[in-house]
């Protein structure tokens, strides 16, 4: 019998597990660009993430970045993270990210939806 393990496993990060415990998520894409430089920019300033440019999902379908944004009913904890698909699959991610109710207004207005 053979098992597999993972090698470099990371315990998931304080945000990572708040994310995941908030009730509500809202999702919204961008054109791709390198996820390195992105986690680089946002690491420096989270509102980096309103510079970023919109997709039009139905036109471009292969390759795009999409951004979850974790959040609780009354908006007082939000959370995000940013990850790049390929053809419908997911293939990196940025880490996860405390944001805030400003950031995720400001972006997802970008797209015309309402919060």
């Amino acid at each position: 019998m053979l098992f597999f393990k993972k090698k470099n496993q990371e315990a998931p990060s304080n945000e990572k597990k708040a994310a995941k415990s908030m009730p509500r998520t809202k999702k919204v894409q961008f054109m791709p660009t390198k996820i390195q430089e992105l986690t680089n920019q946002l690491n420096a300033d989270v509102f980096e993430l309103i510079n970023l440019e919109p997709v039009n999902y139905y036109a471009d379908k292969s390759s795009y970045f999409q951004c979850t944004f974790f959040f609780q009913e009354d908006y007082s904890e939000v959370y995000f993270v940013v990850e790049q698909y390929d053809n419908d699959f997911r293939r990196a991610s940025t880490p996860y990210y405390k944001g805030s109710y400003e950031l995720m207004k400001k972006t997802v207005i970008k797209f015309g939806q309402r919060i």
